[in-house]
């Protein structure tokens, strides 16, 4: 499919569409207050340590502490690829070292040490950000490994030939033997000449980084990873996009500087466009950035898809819908659920969700199609960098699956938890409130000795409980031979309840 990149900067965000075939397929939102933290490097303070979750929590000098794990201190070779935070690649190593029996986090860091860390996944909610001190730069071919001595290869390069080619030419660079390289699979194609070129630049970028972190007392920054424009450019922009526009003049200028250095065989692709109508309405891009944020998705059968996201995992039901088929019901649940497998996935990538991820199909009896509706699943994650695993599904059509987070998902950088309900999703029935409010209002009267008691209420919740049909109040006026004056507040939340006190009885 012919794939398309975006790029529509303003002062307040910059985003970024990729589509294929006219249809959005991955969006990223960035935003001058919610700094990129993943991939830069800091020199951080240890601040304590954990022995008993063998972690350790570090001064970057941000917001909230660093999470340094002791596995992200001592790592087998084949734990690198969870630092790639935009392409999670599985990685094929030359040799491979076993498993060694981690030590104790106190045997390797004590309070107020100084520890060169990068950020692998950025803070999240309450937590701070993950760090790992494996420092790994990323080029567009290659990922420069300074303290491994490993030379790893991309298993989706899988043409046996090219990756002879690519290893040949490896070799014949000469590189640092006391650092290690992963090739990426963008380097499908790359010569020698590119090979050579970008290595250096990222062995002498590793030289800056470490002379830095020399100089600067920590906390400090030391490297600051790419934007989204450059990273884009960087890590999406391949032989594969016809098209790449950004409708900002400082921003094209910046790109073709960097892809002359980087990537100049792409360089005639990067237009700048120049139209008084915004770019996302001219592409049809605004619209469809809109049903990101839906919870429910129409699939073109009739089915639909409802996607609930909570803080420990994401929730996405399968329904029918106004899909009817034409034989029976198994193959109209089959087709609904074949559609959705094929969905699902490029709404993940959508959306940015991640974490533990759990998928209700709708139940099919027959085992092949069950079998089918999985593999179809799984071919389709396949177009998805952030690394992912999937069990197999289940006879009642459940699927579990994890999917690497390493950014807030669009959802959460867009939205804020809701004043109003406070995340529920929904507020107590005016019905409810009201009859709390009598409970709540028994109990004052009983022991206020005003004989006129004040009580501000929502007009909604006013209305409710004054309605001469419920009556509800004249009851407790009797009752207690006071007088109970509604008010009505239309500033208040609906479920707020204020009772005061008139002027005391002689």
């Amino acid at each position: 499919m012919p794939k398309e990149i975006f790029i529509n900067v303003s002062p307040h965000e910059k985003r970024v569409a990729i589509l294929k075939d006219k249809r959005i397929d991955e969006f990223y939102i960035e935003r001058p207050e919610a700094v990129n933290f993943v991939g830069s490097v800091y020199k951080g303070k240890v601040e304590s340590v954990l022995p008993g979750i063998g972690a350790a929590f570090v001064d970057l000098g941000l917001e909230k502490n660093g999470f340094l794990y002791v596995s992200d201190v001592v790592a087998a070779p084949s734990t690198y690829e969870k630092t790639l935070a935009d392409e999670a690649e599985e990685i094929e190593f030359e040799t491979k070292e076993p498993r060694r029996d981690l030590p104790a986090i106190s045997e390797l860091l004590k309070k107020g040490d100084e520890v060169l860390t990068q950020v692998v996944k950025e803070p999240i909610g309450t937590k701070g950000p993950r760090l790992t001190t494996h420092v790994s730069i990323p080029g567009r071919f290659l990922v420069l490994m300074p303290f491994d001595n490993h030379i790893g290869l991309s298993r989706r390069i899988e043409d046996r030939n090219e990756r002879e080619r690519i290893k040949k030419i490896l070799e014949s660079l000469k590189l640092p033997k006391d650092m290690g390289f992963i090739v990426r699979t963008a380097a499908q194609g790359a010569s020698q000449k590119d090979f050579f070129r970008e290595s250096r630049f990222l062995i002498r970028l590793w030289y800056h980084i470490k002379t830095k972190a020399k100089r600067f007392k920590a906390p400090a920054l030391i490297h600051q990873e790419y934007d989204i424009v450059l990273r884009v450019a960087r890590d999406l922009f391949a032989a594969d996009v016809v098209k790449f526009e950004v409708d900002s003049n400082l921003e094209f200028r910046r790109l073709s500087r960097f892809l002359q250095a980087l990537a100049p065989h792409l360089r005639s692709k990067l237009r700048l466009f120049r139209e008084r109508m915004p770019l996302f309405e001219k592409y049809d891009i605004e619209k469809q950035i809109d049903k990101i944020y839906d919870r429910i998705v129409q699939l073109k059968s009739g089915g639909y898809l409802i996607f609930d996201q909570t803080e420990s995992l994401v929730a996405i039901d399968v329904n029918s819908g106004k899909f009817v088929g034409k034989k029976n019901l198994e193959e109209t649940v089959f087709r609904t659920n074949l559609e959705a497998a094929g969905e699902i996935p490029r709404q993940l990538r959508l959306r940015d969700l991640g974490g533990i991820i759990i998928i209700d199909f709708i139940d099919m009896d027959l085992p092949n199609h069950r079998r089918s509706v999985f593999k179809t699943l799984e071919t389709a994650l396949e177009a998805d960098k952030a690394k992912t695993k999937i069990l197999n599904i289940s006879s009642i059509g459940l699927v579990e699956m994890t999917r690497q987070r390493v950014r807030q998902s669009i959802e959460m950088k867009s939205y804020q938890r809701c004043p109003y309900c406070n995340g529920k999703g929904i507020v107590k029935s005016i019905a409810t409130i009201s009859i709390e409010l009598i409970r709540r209002l028994e109990r004052f009267l009983e022991t206020t000795k005003s004989r006129d008691v004040f009580v501000s209420l929502h007009p909604d919740v006013a209305y409710y409980i004054s309605n001469p049909e419920r009556n509800m109040i004249r009851p407790l006026e009797k009752r207690f031979r006071k007088a109970v004056r509604i008010i009505e507040d239309a500033n208040l939340h609906i479920e707020d309840i204020k009772i005061e006190e008139g002027r005391a009885s002689s």
